[in-house]
């Protein structure tokens, strides 16, 4: 019975240790290898946008981890897109998410991030994928013994940048606000569609004018003058493998100018209902003021009656475009009325005379 035991133990453990050598050399045959393209696109003071392309030249990996240190102590992540970003010192981390998990062979994955720098900004020297070293090369591989398969189709995304506005870009309305992007893609697929967005609201279709540049135009809408609107600009393009892939968001600024020496004072119009010019007392007459001012966004702040040079206390009804006063008026009265109308920007306008008499 011990002989039998000791050799049902000696199977075991010869069939583990093949069933190791076996994982051993699967680990081995993988070849890997990786390069990464890292690009401040844009800089400014204390802040800076970067886009890192990383491509994996070896054998395909479902799950991946990029890893770089900032070469100065003040580098800091910021907004992230594309990865789950880590920061802890000056080692920096970015973890697959669940639609770019998959890289095969030559494909690659667009990710980035907005920064923070205050003394210099520096590239990262090295980077790692999944604790290789990112050389552009693959490391060598022993040849497969056993049967292989082929790998998995690789999933490629679209690979979208801004090309304008600039980050922070400031517009004044009505713009127009020009929007271009260059939209690529890898392993011969093509680019089908390219599509601009603020605020998650589709603006226009981006048109291909040369290469990989696509570009549309946005007309902001008017703010009230002396305003400011901050918008957030999306870009996304589709591919023939029906994968999307999209620029970070940019920030932008549209201003609404104040009213300068141009603004056009109101207008007013002064009547009677009918045209009426005599009455009978005892009466109360309407007088009705029709008000334009040309002037986008300058309102009407408000209308005065005047009998004479004398300021009447009389508080207008107000319906749109349309003001009224109702004035009690007595036998032997022969008057002449104007209205003054002040617009919001200091403009006022005098109306036509109004004269009329109560007997």
């Amino acid at each position: 019975m011990r002989k039998s035991l000791t050799a049902v133990f000696a199977v075991v453990v010869a069939m583990v240790a093949m069933m190791a050598a076996v994982s051993h050399a699967s680990a081995a045959n993988a070849a890997a290898g990786c390069r990464v393209d890292y690009v401040v696109t844009s800089q400014w003071t204390g802040g800076f946008h970067a886009d890192v392309a990383v491509t994996n030249v070896g054998e395909p990996v479902n799950g991946w981890t990029l890893r770089f240190a900032f070469p100065a102590v003040d580098q800091q992540i910021a907004q992230t897109w594309s990865a789950t970003w880590a920061q802890s010192g000056q080692q920096v981390s970015a973890t697959n998410l669940g639609w770019n998990a998959t890289l095969g062979t030559n494909g690659s994955v667009n990710i980035g991030f907005v920064g923070a720098w205050f003394g210099s900004n520096p590239v990262p020297a090295s980077f790692t994928l999944n604790g290789v070293a990112c050389t552009g090369g693959v490391l060598p591989s022993r040849t497969p013994t056993g049967p292989t398969t082929s790998p998995p189709v690789a999933d490629y995304p679209a690979i979208v940048h801004w090309v304008s506005p600039a980050v922070g870009a400031v517009y004044t309305a009505p713009g127009p606000v020009p929007l271009a992007v260059t939209a690529t893609v890898g392993g011969g697929h093509y680019i089908t569609s390219v599509s601009f967005r603020v605020d998650g609201v589709t603006l226009a279709q981006g048109v291909r004018t040369t290469g990989d540049r696509f570009e549309a135009q946005w007309t902001p809408p008017t703010g009230a003058p002396g305003t400011s609107t901050t918008y957030l600009l999306y870009a996304s393009a589709g591919t023939d493998q029906s994968l999307s892939g999209g620029a970070p968001p940019l920030l932008v600024t549209v201003v609404t100018p104040p009213s300068t020496g141009t603004n056009h004072p109101p207008a007013a119009a002064l009547s009677t209902p009918g045209g009426q010019t005599y009455f009978l007392e005892p009466t109360t007459v309407t007088l009705v003021a029709d008000v334009t001012d040309t002037d986008p966004g300058d309102p009407v702040s408000r209308v005065e009656l005047y009998l004479g040079a004398t300021k009447l206390a009389v508080t207008p009804t107000n319906s749109g475009q349309r003001y009224q006063f109702q004035l009690p008026l007595s036998a032997g009265t022969s008057s002449t009325f104007t209205v003054r109308v002040h617009d919001s920007h200091g403009g006022v306008g005098i109306s036509n005379p109004l004269t009329f008499t109560i007997r």
